[in-house]
């Protein structure tokens, strides 16, 4: 199988990179038999979850979560906790002046979440995810932890079963959810192999916020503790930090319709778009190939736009915001 390069601009953040990756040599060796992966048993039983950060090597905020959770000695009072750095190799080679080169080493590390990739893994990333296969197997529950490249409000994402519906309306999260069914999303993510091997599991990704920003790891910190929560496997007596972010004026739930990919070189979107940009049906939100791109149904709101569109690869997310 050829793999096709991470194809990702190279050029310099349209946002200001507010911190640097920190030296995580200090977490290679964990308790698990795998590097960067760490295993808090409270010896109380309970449930296994599972949090990943490094899904994506250029999203520094779930890595400074997991590290405050083993600097600050945070550990569940029933059940057991795994922490996952994923793509630390791609992590390693961040380069200010080219931040978004580091997402991957070969490819996207959250599309090849399928048992024939990680059964014979073909690439480096691959590689690693079927290092950590495991961890993610034995979860009961689990939390993807990203960022964004626009710096747009938090949302949480997930596949469309009442498990994750009742969890994310628990979570009294005050920012924009979205679920989807796993035929009009995409395909390999983590979370999806996750609901696959658990489908009564509750399976999550927490978007935290513009990649390099201060506020994005107080907003995976903050998201990670009330995950935790949920299953009353945190200390009652710890404090909750606050979100990083306000509350969004986007909040409220979205149904996801489709995952488009730009056709040409020329793709383009008809106003500047940061993301929860809403259209009428039929209004124009774009053109390639010189055609007009249009919304095919109202309330249709731009989800994640790429920052630079590339032919063949995914230009904007389009889903229906619900209530």
């Amino acid at each position: 199988m050829t793999i096709p390069p991470c194809r990702f601009s190279i050029a310099a953040s349209d946002a200001p990179i507010e911190l640097l990756p920190r030296d995580l040599s200090a977490y290679r060796e964990g308790n698990c038999g795998v590097d960067y992966v760490h295993c808090l048993d409270s010896g109380i039983p309970g449930p296994s979850i599972t949090i990943v950060a490094l899904n994506h090597g250029n999203e520094l905020c779930g890595a400074n979560a997991l590290c405050y959770l083993l600097d600050n000695g945070i550990m569940p009072v029933k059940g057991d906790l795994t922490l996952v750095f994923a793509n630390i190799e791609a992590y390693q080679t961040f380069d200010p002046q080219r931040p978004f080169a580091s997402r991957c080493q070969q490819e996207d590390m959250n599309r090849l979440w399928n048992a024939s990739r990680l059964v014979r893994p073909d690439s480096p990333d691959c590689q690693r995810a079927a290092e950590i296969e495991a961890f993610i197997a034995n979860a009961d529950h689990l939390l993807d932890l990203h960022s964004t490249t626009h710096p747009v409000c938090p949302m949480l994402i997930y596949p469309d079963t009442q498990t994750n519906h009742d969890f994310g309306n628990a979570l009294e999260y005050p920012f924009p959810k979205l679920y989807y069914r796993p035929e009009v999303y995409h395909d390999g993510l983590l979370i999806n192999y996750h609901q696959q091997l658990h489908p009564g599991a509750i399976s999550v990704v927490a978007e935290c916020g513009q990649h390099f920003s201060k506020a994005a790891t107080k907003q995976a910190i903050s998201t990670t503790l009330r995950f935790i929560r949920q299953f009353d496997m945190l200390d009652p007596a710890l404090e909750l930090p606050e979100y990083g972010y306000d509350h969004s004026p986007h909040a409220g739930e979205y149904r996801i319709h489709q995952v488009l990919n730009a056709t040409s070189d020329h793709f383009s979107f008809t106003d500047s778009v940061l993301g929860f940009e809403r259209y009428g049906q039929g209004q124009t939100f774009a053109h390639d190939a010189g055609n007009d791109l249009q919304a095919p149904f109202d309330n249709c709101t731009l989800i994640m736009p790429a920052r630079v569109p590339v032919m063949d690869e995914e230009a904007v997310t389009l889903a229906e915001f619900v209530a």
